[in-house]
């Protein structure tokens, strides 16, 4: 963000996953880890509150996107709650759609420009196919171009499991010799997603052409109670619900997923 001339010393470290999600997927156990190039392949390993740090960014720009660090924090323990158990009473949360893009484009950035990003066991270089637009759409939700941003990949009658999980694997192709990255699939508490970061082309794309742009709202039905979280957006589109219906309790539950 140095390109915007506007950075305060000093570099602060900051969490590459943001501690107050690490802290809702940890509950009252462990944060553990696995994937990243320095860990050998299939091999987890248990961090601390304090791990995963680097200085990525100054402390002016560190502390204006800590809004969008609370944002996915409220997503994630409200489907955390609102998924372990049926209340008996409606519960509902509201969240900024473009806050949790970004966050999940500012997660994977810090991911990238400290080496933790890895395809099979090679780490990948960090470069995006979009770098030089990405400053903007971390600013703006206005700069996100035409059909980018967030796609649910659940389709009617899918099963999930409920576990406290955050996953992220970049969508890389190849340019002008190197690997970039294109899009980024998110797994979130068993929810599956992908952060388009580029304008959506069906024929490069066709996988996202049945998904779900930028769902608005997020029903999880329970056989005494019905939560949601509205997710809020600010264009012109037209945004569908997602809705899991409680199929069994078990550890994890196991939920199917319906279309509207």
């Amino acid at each position: 963000m140095r390109e915007l001339g506007s950075c305060v010393a000093p570099i602060s470290g900051e969490h590459l996953i943001s501690q107050s999600v690490m802290q809702v997927l940890q509950g009252n156990g462990e944060f553990s880890i696995a994937g990243v190039p320095w860990l050998p392949r299939g091999e987890v390993r248990v961090l601390g509150a304090n791990a995963l740090r680097a200085n990525c960014l100054c402390t002016k720009h560190n502390s204006s996107l800590s809004p969008i660090d609370g944002a996915a924090k409220h997503l994630f323990q409200s489907l955390k709650t609102y998924l372990e158990e049926d209340a008996g009473e409606p519960r509902h949360s509201l969240v900024s759609g473009h806050d949790l893009e970004r966050w999940v484009l500012k997660t994977a950035k810090a991911l990238a420009v400290s080496g933790n990003l890895a395809r099979g066991e090679e780490r990948l270089s960090g470069a995006f196919a979009q770098d030089n637009s990405l400053i903007a759409m971390l600013d703006d939700p206005a700069a996100w171009p035409a059909g980018a941003g967030l796609y649910c990949m659940m389709n009617e009658g899918d099963l999930m499991l409920n576990h406290s999980r955050f996953q992220l694997v970049p969508w890389v192709e190849t340019a002008d010799g190197g690997d970039e990255i294109v899009a980024l699939q998110v797994s979130i508490l068993g929810f599956i997603f992908v952060l388009l970061l580029e304008p959506f082309d069906p024929e490069r794309y066709p996988v996202l052409a049945a998904a779900k742009y930028r769902p608005s709202r997020i029903e999880i039905r329970y056989p005494r109670s019905i939560s949601w979280v509205t997710i809020s957006w600010e264009d012109a589109h037209q945004h569908g619900t997602l809705t899991v219906q409680h199929v069994q309790t078990v550890i994890p539950t196991e939920i199917a997923a319906q279309g509207g």
